[in-house]
Parts: C-alpha cells; sequence; structure tokens
C-alpha cells in the first residue's frame, strides 16, 4: 500500500508518542486544513485496516509494529503510563505535541542549537532542567527565538494549578539560567478566551498582594497537589493565552512581543519594575500589550487600584503620573472588567495600528 504524506505524518508521531486520540489524528491528517471529518476518516481507515496502528473503543490509536518500521531512525520520546493519570498525561502530551508539529514546530528531545522553533514535550525537559517539581502540569516548553516557554493546554480554563510546582520551571538556583523558562503560553479552547482571561486575572487579582511579590523560595522537594484555579505569579514572567484554532498567529505576536515594546513609544525610557509599566515618558507610563499578556494586564490593574486607593487616602501626595495602555482592538473588551480602572481619568487606553505590511 502507498501512504501519503499526511499518513506517514501521522504514522512518525504515533512512533515518537505511542498514543494519540481519534479527533487530534484526524486534525493531523487535516494537512489542507479542510475540517472535512469524513475525508479524513476515509485516510484513517487504512492505517487500521492494514495494521500500521489500532484504535480502541475509547477512541485511543496507538502505533503498531508494521507502522514502526515505516521510520527505523525514529524513536519514543515518552514512555506510557503505569497508571491512568499518567496514560492521560501521556495523551495530553502527544495531543498539545501534534497541535505544535501542524504548526511548524520541530519536535525535539534536547535543547536546540540555532534560534529555530522547537518543542520540547515535558518528559524530555524533566531530563534537561533539574529541580522541576513532580506535580507539575506543563506539557513542554517551546524553544523559540532565544525564549523559553512552558506550554499548557488548559482547554475551558477549569484547571487544578499547582502554583509552586509550576513555578519550579522558572528556577535558577536549582537548575540553571540555560533550563530558566522566560514564560508561559495558555492554549485554550476557541469562543473561550475572554471568558478564561477575565477568571485567571479575577483570581490573580484577589491575592495579588503574596502573587505579585519578586521574591519566593526555590524548593527542591515535593509539595502537595493544589485544587485551586488558575493564577498567576510575578515569577512567570509573560502569560500568553492563546485559542487552539489561531495558535500560528498568536505565537506571531509572542515571538514579536519585546520588539513591539521595545519600538512602539518614540523617547520611551524603559522602567525596571514590571508593575510600573514598560516605558515612561513623564508623566504617561505605558503598559504596551501587543501579544496579550495576562501577567501585564494584572500589573496594569493593580497599579491603577493602588494608585485609586492612595489617592483617596491622601491626595496631596499623588503625583501627576498617567498610566497608559496599548493593545489590538480584538482584546480591548477585557479592560472593562472593572470600570474604575477603565473610566479613570489617570488612564488612557490606546489601539495598535499596525501598517499592512508589517
Amino acid at each position: 500500500m502507498k501512504l501519503h504524506d499526511n499518513q506517514l505524518r501521522l504514522i512518525r508521531h504515533l512512533i515518537r508518542f505511542n498514543v494519540l486520540d481519534y479527533p487530534s489524528c484526524l486534525k493531523v491528517l487535516d494537512t489542507e486544513n479542510t475540517g472535512d471529518r469524513v475525508a479524513l476518516s476515509y485516510a484513517f481507515r487504512p492505517l487500521t485496516k492494514n495494521d500500521y496502528i489500532s484504535k480502541n473503543k475509547k477512541g485511543i490509536v496507538k502505533i503498531l509494529q508494521k507502522g514502526k518500521v515505516l521510520f527505523p531512525d525514529e524513536r519514543r520520546l515518552i514512555s506510557d503510563g503505569s497508571n491512568t493519570t499518567g496514560k492521560e498525561r501521556v495523551l495530553y502530551v502527544s495531543r498539545v505535541a501534534a497541535l505544535m508539529e501542524k504548526n511548524g514546530i520541530i519536535i525535539t528531545d534536547q535543547l536546540p542549537v540555532n534560534r529555530k522553533l522547537h518543542f520540547i514535550p515535558s518528559a524530555c525537559w524533566r531530563n534537561i532542567a533539574k529541580g522541576i517539581l513532580s506535580t507539575t502540569r506543563f506539557a513542554g516548553i517551546l524553544c523559540a527565538y532565544d525564549k523559553k516557554y512552558a506550554v499548557y493546554d488548559i482547554g475551558n480554563g477549569n484547571m487544578e494549578w499547582q502554583l509552586r510546582a509550576e513555578s519550579s520551571l522558572f528556577y535558577t538556583k536549582y537548575g540553571s539560567y540555560e533550563t530558566k523558562a522566560d514564560g508561559i503560553i495558555f492554549i485554550c479552547d476557541d469562543e473561550e478566551r475572554e471568558k478564561i482571561a477575565k477568571n485567571i486575572i479575577r483570581q490573580t487579582m484577589w491575592h495579588r498582594r503574596t502573587l505579585l511579590e519578586e521574591q519566593y523560595t526555590e524548593r527542591n522537594k515535593p509539595v502537595s497537589y493544589s485544587r485551586s484555579p488558575i493564577r498567576l505569579r510575578a515569577q512567570y514572567e509573560r502569560v500568553y493565552l492563546i485559542e487552539r484554532s489561531n495558535l500560528k498567529d498568536g505565537l506571531k505576536w509572542v515571538y514579536k512581543d519585546e520588539h513591539i515594546i521595545n519600538n512602539t513609544v518614540e523617547d520611551g525610557i524603559p522602567i525596571r519594575n514590571a508593575n510600573e509599566g514598560d516605558v515612561e515618558v513623564w508623566p504617561d507610563r505605558y503598559f504596551i500589550n501587543p501579544a496579550f499578556n495576562l501577567l501585564k494586564l494584572v500589573y496594569f490593574f493593580s497599579t491603577v487600584k493602588m494608585y485609586h486607593a492612595l489617592e483617596k487616602k491622601d491626595p496631596q501626595s499623588i503625583s501627576d503620573v498617567r498610566y497608559s495602555i496599548i493593545m489590538q482592538e480584538a482584546d480591548l473588551p477585557i479592560i472593562a472588567m472593572y470600570p474604575d480602572v477603565k473610566d479613570s481619568e489617570r488612564v488612557n487606553v490606546y489601539v495598535f495600528k499596525f501598517e499592512e505590511d508589517t
């Protein structure tokens, strides 16, 4: 049987990850992004019929020996879980890796030697970076243009967040700066982005006095499993939220984020403290947010609210500082979640206007 490129791509993925759910298999086969499940199912069936792969009653697809021999140089990157939770985690990592590869990102188990886009599955990253706590939920690390982002698929946002464990990805004492993450990328379900963003920001704002502290203890011992909702910490540095169907374009903004921040406000002086903004042209301090960085939104809301509190307590002690935020137009509705911030006389909200060829 002569196999097509998309069928070979699915087989190669399964050799490295062993399992994948059926809907995700169809997405791997959908190289033309048609969304035609019927046509894609016809591309899938010959693979099971000819014993390259198998599919069980739960819709879990596995590689078979006949499929493995097609790519003799490929090897499995992660092992099967020993229990139900472990098996679900392997499936979770496999699904994210398939999505990454579909969007042109190379899958590897080593630190890349160039600046091309690479995704390192979580099990492989644990072999590279020491000190990562066992309960962390990340799917892997995206290496892109000298930055490393911890990647999570949070679905509809209802994820049991491991606050302390996830912070271990940002350790320097037990690991090194070479393996320290530079930020987080949350992948979420389509049409859920704004709701999820509001929930995460609100949860963080409620606990901002402790979560936004820059000092914290690096642990090398296991911590108890947490059942708290997703909250952000200052140590995460950058936290981007991208819908699954918009991953490729969303990641482009993540890659350009730092460049845009450094080149948006003319004569802007960089601000060292992230909670005060990115650049200053006195009396204006600018929060520049082209890639929907949730942590930056938390800093913006928190800073303005703190300013209001100080102004109410002692109006004479307040300077003439003004806070401005610059975002893409589609992201502006998030500002309305705190009317006292949006309607403040000290706040300006701006929209990016990019040239067509940029």
